[in-house]
């Protein structure tokens, strides 16, 4: 089950305040995205970047969803000459994804919030 909650965030255009929005926002037209500093509103109408957006929301949720089993995974970088292992366990500590778009005519970096439960009052008063 899709749990609907701000998943992904960029920066409002007009006061850079985080805007923050599900997949699941760009599923009803009649729900558009809204700046709470400012109340811009936007609305992703291009299909091909609602598909690049659910498939960068579902890369990233896999790459948390798979931490159990890269935990034991390294990668390998070549530095001067040789290769030192980084557990792939260290790289999801530092694991920021971000994607770059261009909307409209205005660059855009869209991030991926890990903890998104967080944003929302309720959750943070069940604490």
């Amino acid at each position: 089950m899709v749990q609907k909650g701000h998943h992904l965030s960029f920066a409002c255009t007009h006061c850079d305040a985080p805007v923050g929005f599900s997949v699941l926002d760009l599923e009803t037209p009649d729900a558009p995205i809204t700046c709470e500093g400012c109340e811009q509103i936007y609305s992703f109408d291009d299909e091909t970047l609602k598909r690049q957006l659910r498939k960068f929301e579902a890369l990233c949720r896999q790459i948390v969803d798979s931490e159990e089993i890269l935990s034991d995974v390294s990668v390998g970088i070549d530095v001067d000459g040789r290769q030192v292992q980084v557990p792939y366990k260290l790289l999801l500590t530092r694991f920021n994804s971000v994607l770059e778009m261009t909307v409209g005519d205005q660059p855009i970096t869209i991030e991926f919030r890990l903890e998104a439960l967080q944003d929302h009052p309720a959750a943070t008063a069940a604490k």
